[in-house]
């Protein structure tokens, strides 16, 4: 699995330096409607792949976490703690540069408009998921307890997709039912840089996912030497 693991960090990375060497040498620079140059929309080719990817993590959190519930097989636990753990730190990074965004943009750091909002509301809501594990001291219990709270979480994550769709708001909207709003080298920069996102996401989810097999291991064997 070490391999596979070290392949997809290789294979990641090297997608997201191709894509944002296309998304900085190649793909034009945006205009405003005034005719102003935008060079700070060059950010939505981190800003968006980092996002869908947080969606992502936090939907296999619930997934691993219902996987547990059913089988009752520990490693689904780490699973979904893992996903949940990366699907937190990508969307501090969608938060960073989300406000960076805002303020080159709509020249305010925080805009209370539908995504912007329940984005903030999906992130205190996964806060809470560590507060609850941190405060179960039994492991199974704690397992049980994060699992149930992954997947009723996980009604978030479509309310924040879902949100910029419904309510008018003042949020780019990247992709919809006409397609995607970019062609030529801005689109291939975006799904490139999707890809080598979503296939580093699933590198660390194997790495992390390892690291608490071997806590564990260690753990059993000091339980052994000091029995």
């Amino acid at each position: 699995m070490k391999k596979a693991t070290y392949s997809l960090i290789f294979a990641g990375g090297a997608l997201l330096m191709i894509g944002f060497a296309i998304a900085f040498l190649v793909a034009p620079i945006a205009v405003s409607e005034s005719g102003k140059e935008l060079f700070n929309q060059k950010i939505f080719y981190y800003h968006a792949p980092v996002a869908e990817t947080s969606l992502l993590a936090f939907l296999l959190g619930a997934v691993f976490g219902a996987l547990f519930l059913i089988k009752k097989e520990r490693k689904y636990d780490f699973l979904s703690l893992a996903a949940v753990e990366l699907g937190f730190v990508f969307g501090m990074l969608v938060e960073f540069t989300g406000v960076m965004w805002d303020k080159a943009a709509w020249g305010v750091w925080w805009q209370w408009e539908p995504r912007l909002t329940t984005y903030l509301i999906l992130m205190l809501v996964y806060a809470a998921y560590f507060v609850l594990r941190s405060a179960v001291s039994e492991d199974s219990t704690k397992a049980r307890f994060g699992a149930v709270y992954a997947i009723l979480a996980a009604v978030t994550v479509p309310l924040t997709f879902l949100s910029i769709r419904l309510i008018p708001s003042i949020h780019p909207i990247v992709i919809d039912t006409g397609g995607a709003h970019m062609e030529g080298p801005m689109l291939a920069a975006f799904l490139i840089s999707m890809f080598g996102m979503t296939t580093f996401f699933v590198a660390l989810l194997l790495m992390r996912y390892q690291a608490q097999l071997t806590a564990e291991e260690v753990d059993y064997l000091k339980n052994e030497l000091g029995g």
